[in-house]
């Protein structure tokens, strides 16, 4: 399912400061400009996102005069996208659409918008990215327009109590969301040195397919222009499928060091002997709380008897180690915890595993080789079932 069509996100995202990210990277200027040609809509608030070759932005800024400006700037060509909530009459015929959304590159200088709604706005903006980008969504646009309609079809089943109905819908929607990702990779395939696939590429990059596809991801990367794997983006995914490779099954486990609630260190190593599920989340990670009171406790308390135990390593941000022990009581987590409390800990660990989103987690057997990764919900039990 594409990411604005997700009603819950399964995982929290990490901004790795790879080398690669923390440079300060040359920056061009660029002024974004909507003219919604209607006052109807003075005082809302619109957002866009986008990497600036640092880190993730999220801006906004106050629509006055019918008009809605904001200014910042790049490294390299990004793919921003525009939201706005919707009105009043779209949320009557379509309660669960809140946002409507607008899509383009940023490469510098002035992008215009004109015209309402934003999902209709005819864009303009400079640069052979955004040239590229709408080349591709004119190709996207009907399998992305079945995928939508599928999407709302199966949400008015659900909220009509349609089984069967939800059923057929779901099945339809699938099969709308695997000819979306054919036409992706079609795309990538064919155009190696468009700014369009390394940002397509960018989205399919996460703990699953790392763990399931890091040979695909691979083969797509290494078509990718000389270029683009220099840019900041470029740069970090590929150490994070190069990560996938080290981390991957039938590796060995790299030792990491970090202390334990009351500053004592522990080693992964200490562990050697059993099976010991190397588990990254952090206090702040609504999905990983979750995923700990729920499959993580169930396989501690079914196997912690039979050779298994848990290693869980919190991704703190710094100062935050009285909401790390505040969450481990009022979740009662009773296996070992350890937590990166500085952000060269932070970058160290999660670059040596290849963090991408938490929760992640690695299963790793009695000799210290790697035997499953990415072990969520009921998947953990069963693997645990299967070798104990």
């Amino acid at each position: 399912m594409k990411k604005g069509m997700k009603t819950v996100k399964a995982a929290v995202a990490i901004s790795l400061m790879t080398g690669a990210s923390m440079c300060l990277s040359a920056q061009t200027a660029f002024r974004i400009k909507w003219n919604l040609k209607d006052t109807t809509r003075n005082g809302e608030k619109v957002t866009i996102a986008y990497f600036n070759g640092v880190k993730n932005v999220y801006s906004a800024a106050v629509i006055r005069d019918g008009v809605f400006t904001i200014e910042g700037t790049v490294a390299d060509p990004a793919r921003a996208t525009m939201t706005i909530s919707t009105t009043n009459e779209v949320r009557k015929a379509i309660p669960w659409r809140m946002s409507e959304k607008s899509e383009f590159y940023i490469e510098g200088g002035e992008v215009t918008l004109e015209g309402s709604p934003l999902s209709t706005a005819v864009i303009k903006a400079p640069g052979l990215s955004q040239k590229d980008f709408l080349a591709f969504q004119k190709k996207m646009k009907p399998f992305g327009e079945k995928e939508r309609a599928s999407y709302d079809d199966m949400l008015r089943a659900i909220i009509a109590r349609d089984s069967l109905a939800k059923m057929n819908y779901t099945a339809i929607n699938d099969r709308c969301k695997q000819q979306v990702d054919s036409v992706e990779w079609a795309y990538m395939k064919a155009n190696p040195a468009s700014h369009v696939s390394l940002g397509l590429l960018k989205e399919k990059v996460n703990a699953k397919s790392l763990s399931e596809e890091k040979e695909l991801l691979k083969a797509t990367y290494s078509k990718l222009s000389a270029p683009l794997k220099k840019t900041v983006v470029g740069k970090q995914l590929g150490e994070l499928i190069e990560a996938a490779f080290k981390v991957g099954p039938g590796n060995k486990a790299e030792d990491i060091v970090l202390n334990d609630t009351l500053g004592n260190p522990v080693h992964l190593t200490s562990f050697r002997g059993k099976y010991v599920l190397l588990d990254f989340w952090a206090s702040w990670c609504i999905p990983c709380r979750y995923e700990n009171t729920t499959a993580v406790t169930k396989a501690y308390e079914r196997f912690k008897d039979k050779n298994f135990t848990i290693l869980s390593v919190s991704l703190e941000k710094p100062g935050d180690r009285k909401a790390w022990v505040a969450a481990i009581i009022k979740d009662k987590l009773t296996w070992t915890q350890v937590a990166t409390l500085t952000a060269e800990e932070n970058s160290k660990v999660t670059k040596l595993y290849g963090i991408q989103e938490i929760p992640m987690n690695f299963l790793i057997d009695p000799q210290g080789k790697i035997v499953a990764v990415h072990l969520r919900g009921e998947a953990l039990i069963k693997k645990l079932e299967e070798i104990l």
